[in-house]
């Protein structure tokens, strides 16, 4: 306990609110985004340089909020305080813990980034036409759920995460809405491709969720926080985290047979490998929370370099369309 207080003190407060962002977990929502820019360009050859803007400041907003609106509610339910680990791809920021970020000070923070994404939404929205036209109809829809999301994985009345429907918001949120959403902006119009590859992006980040449960279970049950994982069980839970990561290999592989997306996204199959070590990593250590942080930092990873493979595919697709 000793060592945490001196750490904590080590750590200047303006520091200490810079961490509390988790900025650098930033990529699963950046990334998604430019999957779906560059699929559009890919199918439709157009790129507006205001709406990707103003898409991607709103992304980061969104994101942002998510990680800080999480810290505060799992700091005020308790979670926090009942996480004995430390591994930091797990537990949130634990800024909060530290007693020198003024709980309702962040969770005004929270809830300003908050608000300022969900005005910079419906000003896209209203560059789309409104409700008068298809896109910007689809767009409010997308947002809607997307700010669902962002304040009631953990937050009330509805504590999604609570109810063991985190993990497929989560899903859904960074993979379809972010994906199809920053499509529909560039294109107005929605693609089979693009769901496909939304799909891939969604099971990704959904498995760094998953995997990122495993440390925090018991501290998760202790509060009421019955997690999908936690229902399931670590053992079973073992075979779903397979199973999003080998779901999400396929659809890329799937949209190119079907000619849905250009055959060089299946590029993507070069880091199987890493998905692999990933899997026999989690088998070997579940249980283990120290020993787990390998492959934690293995599945954002993986995550990573599958996004990078994935835009050069689309590149490629690019490149040889011309």
């Amino acid at each position: 306990m000793a060592g945490k207080t001196t750490e904590a003190r080590e750590v200047t407060e303006g520091q200490l609110w810079i961490r509390a962002l988790r900025a650098p977990f930033l990529v699963a929502s950046v990334l998604p985004f430019l999957v779906g820019i560059l699929a559009a360009y890919q199918a439709a050859n157009v790129f507006d340089p205001l709406l990707f803007a103003l898409s991607l400041v709103g992304v980061i907003l969104f994101h942002l909020a998510t990680n800080m609106l999480n810290d505060n509610f799992d700091y005020r339910s308790g979670n926090d305080l009942a996480v004995e680990h430390q591994n930091p791809f797990a537990g949130g920021s634990r800024v909060l813990i530290t007693g020198r970020v003024n709980v309702k000070m962040h969770l005004a923070v929270a809830l300003t980034i908050f608000v300022a994404g969900i005005a910079d939404g419906l000003l896209i929205f209203f560059l789309l036409g409104g409700f008068g036209t298809p896109a910007g109809q689809l767009l409010f829809v997308i947002g809607v759920i997307g700010a669902v999301t962002v304040y009631s994985y953990v937050g009330p009345p509805l504590k999604l995460a609570n109810r063991g429907l985190g993990e497929f918001f989560v899903g859904l949120a960074f993979g379809p809405l972010v994906v199809v959403g920053a499509y529909l902006v560039q294109t107005g119009t929605v693609t089979p491709g693009a769901v496909f590859l939304s799909l891939s992006m969604g099971l990704l980040v959904a498995a760094i969720l998953w995997i990122n449960e495993f440390p925090d279970v018991s501290a998760d049950v202790s509060v009421g926080k019955k997690t999908l994982m936690a229902r399931l069980g670590p053992e079973r839970s073992v075979n779903v985290y397979i199973g999003l990561v080998v779901t999400a290999f396929l659809m890329p592989v799937l949209a190119s047979i079907l000619r849905l997306v250009p055959p060089t996204t299946a590029l993507t199959l070069l880091a199987v490998p890493l998905a692999m070590r990933a899997a026999r990593g989690l088998r070997a250590n579940y249980q283990d929370p120290h020993a787990l942080i390998p492959t934690n930092a293995g599945t954002v990873g993986l995550t990573v370099v599958f996004s990078i493979l994935l835009l050069l595919g689309l590149g490629l697709g690019i490149w040889i369309r011309i």
